[in-house]
């Protein structure tokens, strides 16, 4: 049977900005006597689930900001039981007994402080809701029942938005029971590659951080999560590498792959954006490609070459070899094993040393016509420099 729950609830970032814009404007609402359309009861808080990064945050601040009410804003796994119910307290009946009482919780008294700089109305976003503790969960359960936290209330004209991410970015984010899920209105919010990049032109992202999403599209959310390694790859990301790239360029800072992968967590998808930036910084077209694997490249080109770093040899031995693998098809062996051997000198020339042609003998290996026309070429240099590496059998 199909699952109709993610297709009736998905919304992409900007959608669901509307939804809960909307929610929130009808929770404010009046009438002409003053009174609010929505009893308390009736004002079920959101939940808005979605991908680290995604921007729920940022569209329940805007959502505040456009309303003109205030905000306040929690992450529940910061809070232990103490800081979400408040402290013990030991006072005295007139009997002389003894009882508990609990002072203030922290995220009523932050709600209370913005109605003293007067927020009468706002909203209270709980972010990580769905990786609460065993313990401070109950306590959550009771808040979104009564809006009560001990024997403290969240102000009846204070809205409550909840987010959480999806289990697969989050290992201790929790399955809802039915009794959290009754008393919630669940968004889903779902990567958007064409939503993100409206909001990226508007913020001035980095031009080459924009060209390479529209390119690829695919790649503005990634996660891998298991035993061997976790990537992730996320809108957040991407807006903190942009803004590092516009620092480092105006700094005359050298970006690395390293550097990119702070912001990228994926191999892959980061080495594949350093070679696209690099190749655009650089300009090393098609054309130039070619001029090196045809051993007609210019003195210039080798010197811009030779002013880069490794991580720029590295992505130029890749693009090249790329370059020599779509000639394959229609080239003899020998034909190949003299442009392998421009290759060669080519390198040699920029000074890639040791590191550049191992790592171009590693792609040599990994793709079988390279391979085959090295072992046909009968270069005694080649042959001996792959058995060292990579014991290549003739």
């Amino acid at each position: 049977m199909r699952d109709m729950r993610s297709e009736q609830t998905s919304y992409n970032v900007t959608e669901a900005k509307s939804e809960v814009l909307s929610g929130i404007k009808a929770y404010m609402a009046k009438d002409k006597r003053g009174k609010y359309y929505y009893d308390v009861v009736n004002k079920l808080p959101f939940y808005l689930e979605g991908p680290p990064g995604i921007g729920k945050t940022e569209i329940v601040k805007q959502i505040a900001e456009e309303l003109g009410i205030g905000f306040v804003s929690f992450s529940i796994t910061h809070h232990t039981r103490n800081s979400m119910i408040g402290l013990p307290v030991i006072e005295n009946l007139d009997n002389g007994s003894k009882y508990t009482e609990y002072t203030m919780s922290e995220i009523i008294a932050a709600v209370m402080r913005e109605k003293k700089k007067g927020a009468k109305e706002g909203i209270l976003l709980l972010d990580e809701f769905n990786c609460a503790s065993e313990t401070i969960m109950p306590v959550m359960l009771a808040f979104l029942q009564t809006r009560n936290i001990g024997l403290y209330r969240l102000p009846d004209e204070w809205a409550i938005v909840l987010c959480g991410n999806p289990s697969e970015f989050n290992d201790s984010a929790k399955r809802f029971s039915a009794a959290i899920t009754d008393r919630v209105r669940r968004l889903d919010i779902v990567p958007d590659a064409d939503c993100f990049l409206s909001y990226a032109k508007e913020m001035d992202y980095h031009p080459l951080v924009l060209k390479y999403l529209e390119l690829f599209p695919e790649n503005l959310y990634h996660v891998k999560n298991d035993r061997k390694n976790c990537e992730t790859v996320t809108a957040r990301g991407w807006e903190n590498l942009s803004h590092t790239i516009k620092a480092y360029e105006e700094c005359g800072v050298d970006l690395t792959l390293k550097t990119i992968m702070q912001f990228i967590k994926s191999y892959t998808i980061a080495s594949d954006f350093w070679t696209y930036y690099w190749l655009n910084k650089n300009s090393f077209s098609e054309e130039q490609m070619q001029q090196v694997i045809n051993g007609k490249y210019t003195e210039e080109l080798v010197e811009s070459f030779r002013e880069g770093n490794t991580e720029f040899i590295n992505s130029a031995v890749e693009i090249i070899e790329k370059g020599l693998t779509a000639t394959m098809a229609y080239e003899t062996s020998g034909t190949m094993s003299k442009k392998i051997s421009n290759v060669f000198g080519f390198l040699d020339r920029i000074g890639a040393g040791a590191n550049g042609r191992e790592k171009f003998f590693f792609y040599i290996t990994e793709t079988d016509g390279l391979l085959d026309a090295v072992r046909k070429s009968g270069n005694a240099d080649y042959l001996a420099e792959a058995r060292k590496i990579y014991g290549m059998t003739a």
